[in-house]
């Protein structure tokens, strides 16, 4: 698959109070944030054997799980900086062309979370961000 074709990236990000904090936790306000990365490939279809491959057009390589603590300024908007949510996009595989909108909902998710009364008097605030990434050909040389 070509990298400027679109595909169906998905990218969500919530408040998990039930999510496992690490029993050491930091002293100021923080982020605890689990990522949950699912890498998808196209299948490249044979020609001559396109019908033993018609119901099977992409691989699920895995799930992977990384964990992040991240500063919580408490501010109105950037509790999340651009920049740090692009470096653990990085860290997890996602290619830079594919995480200005994971980036984008990331980041408001982080600011509501950030600012709900409901978290207030929280000095950790538990995040999950599920993605599902559908690889390029650059996927597996770089983070492109």
């Amino acid at each position: 698959m070509d990298c400027s074709e679109p595909v169906d990236d998905y990218c969500e990000a919530w408040q998990a109070d039930n999510l496992k904090v690490p029993e050491k936790i930091p002293s100021t306000d923080h982020f605890f944030i689990a990522f949950q990365i699912e890498r998808t490939y196209p299948l490249i279809m044979d020609i001559n054997h396109e019908e033993e491959a018609e119901e099977e057009f992409v691989r699920v390589e895995g799930t992977d799980i990384l964990a992040f603590w991240e500063p919580c300024p408490r501010i109105e908007h950037e509790n999340l900086p651009r920049g740090k949510i692009s470096s653990m996009l990085s860290k997890a595989g996602v290619p830079l062309h594919k995480q200005e909108f994971m980036v984008d909902r990331i980041s408001g998710r982080a600011d509501e979370i950030a600012n709900a009364d409901y978290n207030k008097d929280k000095k950790v605030l538990p995040m999950i961000v599920s993605i599902s990434v559908v690889a390029c050909f650059c996927y597996d040389t770089a983070v492109c």
